[in-house]
């Protein structure tokens, strides 16, 4: 008997595979493979492959499935053989779903864009690979997207040096509205949330209303388990510059019965020590972090209800060598080029710092009204609050002025209370076999409520309507979109001046129409060509409206501008594709030309003297302008094993009517790298490599004097990552990464870091991941 035991053990299979596109025979990142039964299974990685080790049957049942594919059940014989290879063929699904639009057999197609517009996917395994201490720092991976800095721990993203109010961030299918018009103010989103991040490069206004005039970032959640079968996945990372632990998780099942009940439940918790540059420690720049959220969903694809929720919560240390006493600290600061102090590290966060919680609450119904069409509504409730602490509330003398202080130092100097309700109703048709579109209609209310001594943004209550229609014709080679949409923006504000308790209310109207029309070509199987134009708008921010206080996340002194006017652009771009089996290429190049063009100026002759300190002057204006520019990436599979790749962009912004460089506009970038993949090594399945190095031009394209300080140099930075699967037991895995960032310890500073006057960026970071499966 135990000779038997042994002999089977010994002839346990080890079933490895990939999975295909039907029709383009590309690899598709991300299916899931079961095998039916039983818990056992797998994810492929980015390459399509998947490993299942030590089956112990004559045959198994396999199933794959893949977001906006068809799922495939295929009998697969073992017997006998100890290593199994196939390759698996997926049909794309002839039904939307919640998760992906199929828009054409050549190519799967997220809702995020419109047909004709390029979305670039980071897969589950490319995010993992990738994650960093903020959400957006995976993002840094996609050409043409890159991130506005303030201190290491808080990172906004850029498309095409686009941010804030010009490109909308979508969480779950729902419209993230927190106070994202400051450039410190991150998305309130834990790293671990996505498990698929779709990039939409270009306008998508006609879709999502005037706040998408540059672009989408939309995190896509997991589709709920089909099978009664409970998965989880347990996640952990460390850093080692900041000394950052991070947990993470989910569970979900699905509960057996005619009404298709599944549910997910996560969490994650992280805290961060100071960050340290190559030489010394920016002090108070940790942080804490916290999220919890649920999904639960019933019915199937014709009929059905999810409702999910979230709380995200986090603190955020603000560099405390920002703040400064007078207009001469300021200069001496600038010109010293490094904090006057450097404290030892640690992780107690004291002011000045950020408090800030966000609460989600979505409900999402769908029915299949008839075989060519597809209702589906939406409702958002979210609650975004947000508290920012003085490093010098206020001065304080008199009897018992020290405990008084202490006391002020703990009171917000201004709390920002943001409401959001939205609804949003759309229904997906087909006008003939070759003939899909979408029309839908969506509103919000928007209340915002302030209290502090800072007022930096008054009280107000904003409403929205907008409807929208657009059409996709599908010809053999060819795909033509178009669509049209209307918005109007009802603004109410309450100002309230320092020193008075007199109010003053303002009412402002904005209005217009957004429209867009595109065209994809496939030249053959393995190249296409799209091109898109549309006409954007979108209303002046009530920050950019009225601002004129200190805003102490970013230790500016802001100043906003009444008389602006809406800004409207028009935009154009073309995206050329290559995808072969050793080559991929992709290559967009784009202009928008604006009219009012709105940003914020330094003003370095008149600092800002508060009783606070002395902070740098930024005032709101409008300009004609022109943001161009161009994005590249490259794939070449030398041979199997390895892949070299390259990825490069460029911007160009002009103020059209001065005829000089826009502020604060992305420098030039490129990365080289090499991906060393195999599939067995040292007990690693699907081991890999790789190895980048990232250059950043010195941003050569500005105004003498217009800025406080000269944007930095250039600078090279060496990145490498190497990780793999491990088999802890039958049904579970784990996937572990080790990362190095600034291998050389390199001493820079981004020219979109906002604290680039004070002091250099964060030197080298080590990087654990841990990811177990079960």
């Amino acid at each position: 008997m135990i000779t038997l035991f042994a002999l089977a053990v010994l002839l346990d299979v080890h079933v490895h595979g990939v999975v295909r596109d039907t029709m383009t025979r590309e690899p598709l990142h991300a299916a899931t493979i079961r095998i039916v039964g039983t818990t056992r299974g797998a994810v492929s990685d980015r390459n399509g492959v998947f490993h299942i080790h030590d089956v112990a049957a004559d045959s198994v049942l396999l199933q794959i499935s893949h977001v906006g594919y068809a799922t495939k059940r295929t009998v697969l014989a073992v017997r006998g053989r100890d290593d199994v290879r196939i390759e698996v063929l997926l049909a794309p699904s002839q039904r939307r779903s919640d998760e992906a639009v199929v828009i054409d057999s050549r190519t799967s197609h997220t809702s995020s864009a419109l047909p004709t517009q390029h979305v670039t996917e980071l897969s589950a395994a490319q995010i993992d690979e990738h994650r960093g201490q903020t959400f957006a720092d995976v993002l840094t991976r996609v050409p043409g997207v890159t991130v506005v800095q303030t201190g290491p721990s808080i990172s906004k993203p850029m498309i095409h040096g686009m941010m804030g109010q010009r490109i909308i961030l979508r969480n779950s299918g729902v419209v993230q509205e927190g106070q994202q018009w400051g450039a410190e103010h991150a998305p309130e989103i834990d790293p671990f949330t996505p498990a698929r991040i779709a990039v939409v490069k270009g306008p998508a206004s006609v879709m999502y209303g005037p706040n998408a005039m540059g672009g989408v970032i939309d995190v896509l959640p997991r589709p709920l388990p089909r099978d009664s079968v409970l998965h989880g996945e347990a996640s952990a990372n460390l850093f080692s510059n900041s000394g950052q632990g991070a947990i993470g998780g989910f569970l979900e099942d699905r509960v057996e019965g005619d009404l298709g009940v599944a549910y997910r439940v996560q969490g994650a918790i992280r805290r961060a020590g100071d960050a340290r540059t190559p030489t010394y420690v920016l002090g108070n720049t940790g942080f804490s972090e916290s999220s919890l959220g649920s999904t639960i969903g019933a019915g199937n694809d014709e009929l059905g209800v999810t409702v999910m929720g979230s709380l995200y919560s986090t603190t955020l240390g603000v560099f405390a060598g920002s703040h400064l006493g007078n207009a001469e600290d300021l200069r001496r600061a600038i010109e010293r080029g490094r904090p006057s102090t450097s404290p030892e590290f640690g992780y107690a966060i004291t002011s000045p710092r950020q408090e800030i919680s966000h609460t989600l609450l979505s409900v999402q119904g769908h029915a299949q009204l008839f075989d060519d069409a597809m209702l589906r509504v939406t409702y958002g409730w979210q609650q975004n609050n947000r508290s920012e602490f003085d490093a010098h509330n206020t001065r304080i003398i008199g009897p018992d002025s020290a405990a008084r202080l202490q006391r002020a130092l703990q009171t917000p100097a201004m709390n920002l209370l943001l409401t959001t309700y939205t609804l949003d109703t759309k229904l997906e048709h087909a006008l003939a076999d070759n003939v899909r579109g979408t029309a839908g209609i969506s509103a919000q209310r928007q209340v915002n409520d302030r209290s502090g001594t800072v007022f930096l943004v008054p009280d107000y209550v904003a409403w929205g309507l907008g409807g929208f229609a657009y059409e996709s014709l599908m010809l053999d080679n060819l795909t033509l979109s178009a669509g049209v949409r209307y918005d109007v923006r009802w603004l109410d504000v309450s100002l309230q001046r320092r020193n008075t308790t007199v109010r003053e209310e303002q009412q402002r109207t904005f209005a217009s129409v957004t429209a867009s029309a595109g065209a994809l070509y496939a030249i053959n199987d393995e190249q296409s060509i799209g091109l898109n134009i549309a006409r954007a708008w979108r209303p002046p921010q009530v920050n950019e409206l009225y601002a004129n206080d200190v805003h102490h996340g970013s230790a500016l002194y802001e100043i906003g501008d009444s008389t602006l006017h809406e800004e409207r652009s028009i935009g154009v771009d073309a995206t050329y594709t290559l995808s072969m089996r050793s080559v991929e290429v992709e290559a967009t190049v784009y202009a928008n030309m604006f009219d009012g063009y709105i940003l914020a100026l330094p003003d370095p002759t008149r600092p800002t003297i508060t009783v606070r300190g002395t902070f740098p002057t930024y005032r709101f204006t409008q300009v004609p302008a022109l943001i161009a520019g161009g994005d590249v990436s490259l794939r070449v599979n030398v041979i199997d094993e390895v892949q070299a790749y390259a990825t490069a962009s460029v911007v160009r912004g002009t103020d059209t009517r001065a005829q000089q460089p826009l502020f604060l506009m992305p420098s030039d970038r490129a990365r080289l790298g090499m991906h060393i993949h195999t599939d067995d090594v040292w007990g690693l399945h699907d081991a890999f490599v790789d190895v980048s190095v990232l250059g950043v031009r010195r941003q050569d394209r500005y105004v003498v004097g217009q800025d406080y300080a000269p944007p930095p140099a250039g600078y090279a930075l060496l990145d490498a990552s190497l990780g793999g699967m491990i088999d802890l037991a039958p049904s579970m895995q784990m996937r572990v990464t080790l990362s190095c960032n600034n291998i050389l310890n390199t001493q820079y500073r981004d020219y979109l870091n906002r604290y680039r006057y004070f002091a250099d960026d964060p030197g080298r970071n080590i990087i654990l991941r841990i990811t177990t499966m079960f």
